[in-house]
Parts: structure tokens; sequence; C-alpha cells
């Protein structure tokens, strides 16, 4: 009888000691699915701005480096209607000599104001040879005013290490150069050591034939020398920068 007794009550105490492991693991189970749920959106949460704050921090500055480059690096010398406008402006009036505007070459670096085209200036008289000048004039507004004329030393600029300018606007021919303005960039000429040639300004007759070239690189304008020799082949004699 008391064996029997004995028998029921750890029956008893096992069926309890199950209940209680069973509802422990109910109440375990989903507070662990809990904390794991919250551990996961918290990380979403750190991740996500992060993510965002990077790509705008490495996408933003490349954009706007690449953009100012690119406009740094971009010089159009066209002539436009507006720059047009504003040479004929400069010129009317003046008598003796007429003045074509070709490329705008800039804004002189000591007049702000100022504005300076290559032109073709020819004098009023029967077989006058034209030739290349800077014309710069200053738009204040109210008015338009010739500052400067000037003309290229070709001979002396095939040598020097800045274009020389001559000390008169009206001879043609500086130390055997001719100009010429009405010639094509000879192909043999065009991009020798990689240079690019806007216009050739005037021509020497050797053992074969100088070239006074006109170009704009790394923001600079220059003059650049060119030999072609009788076989045709091309090299550079000269760089000599032309400060506007």
């Amino acid at each position: 009888m008391k064996k029997a007794l004995a028998l029921a009550l750890t029956a008893a105490m096992g069926v309890t000691a199950l209940c209680a492991c069973a509802k422990t693991e109910e109440t375990a189970a989903p507070e662990t699915a809990a904390a794991e749920t919250t551990t996961a959106k918290e990380s979403a949460e750190t991740q996500a701005p992060e993510t965002e704050a990077t790509a705008a921090e490495t996408e933003a500055p490349e954009t706007e480096a690449t953009a100012a480059e690119t406009t740094a690096a971009v010089f159009d010398p066209t002539v436009t209607p507006d720059l047009q406008n504003l040479f004929d402006t400069g010129v009317q009036g003046l008598m003796g000599v007429n003045y074509e505007a070709v490329l705008y070459m800039g804004v002189p670096a000591e007049d702000p104001l100022g504005n300076t085209f290559l032109c073709i200036a020819s004098a009023v008289t029967p077989d006058a040879q034209p030739y290349w000048v800077l014309v710069t004039m200053e738009d204040v507004g109210s008015e338009v005013n010739i500052t400067e004329i000037k003309t290229i030393d070709y001979a002396a600029s095939s040598t020097a290490a800045t274009a020389v300018f001559a000390d008169d606007n009206g001879g043609a021919a500086f130390g055997a150069f001719e100009p010429v303005t009405d010639i094509i960039v000879p192909d043999e000429v065009q991009n020798v050591d990689g240079h690019v040639f806007n216009e050739v300004l005037a021509t020497q007759v050797v053992a074969g034939m100088n070239y006074s070239c006109l170009c704009r690189e790394n923001d600079l304008w220059e003059i650049v020398t060119v030999f072609v020799n009788t076989d045709g082949v091309a090299s550079v004699l000269n760089i000599a920068t032309l400060n506007i």
C-alpha cells in the first residue's frame, strides 16, 4: 500500500515537472524571437542611414568636381552674335583700316573689362595685303572703346619664350614671315607633337617652310613655329606664350 502510494506521488511529480518545462519553453521562445527581431530592426535602422550617407558623401563631391573640371577646361573661341555686336560697336567709325573678327581670345589678365579678338586687318587702299592683329576693346556699358591694337612679330616669336609684338601695326611682313589669312592648316602641320592649331598666321620660305601657328593649350594661347622639310616631315621649332 505504501509502495503504491509512493509510486503514485512520483508519477505526479514527473507530470508536474514536464508541464513546468513545457511552459518555460513556450515563454522563452517568444522572448528570444522578439529579441532577435528587435536586434535585426536596430541593425537595419543603423545600417541604412550609414549607407545613404556614404553614397551621398562619395557621389556628390565627385559629381561636383567633375563638373567644375569640365567647365574650367572648356573655352570656346567662337565669335558669338553677342560678341560680334560688341566688336562691331567698337570698330564703328574707324577710318583707313577694316577689321574682321575671326576668333575670340578672351579677357586680358590686366584688363577685366576688356575683350580681345584675333582679327584680319586690311588697309582701305587698292591691293592692300591683309594681316593679323589683336584688337582689345572695353565694354563699359554705355559705350565700347578700343584700348589696344597690336601685331605679332612672327620672326621674333619663332625663337622667344613669349610672343613678341611689332613696334607698329602697319607692316605686313616681319623677318621674311608673310601673314597668310586664307589658308587651312595643312595636314602635315596639324597635330604635330599633339598640337591642334586654330589658324596659320604666317609662313616663311626656307629649305622647306616655316609656319607660325596659333593654338590654345592648358588655358593659354601660344604661337607655335613649325618647320616642314622638303620631304613633308613636320617638327616644332619653338613655342611662344601669347599674352593677350
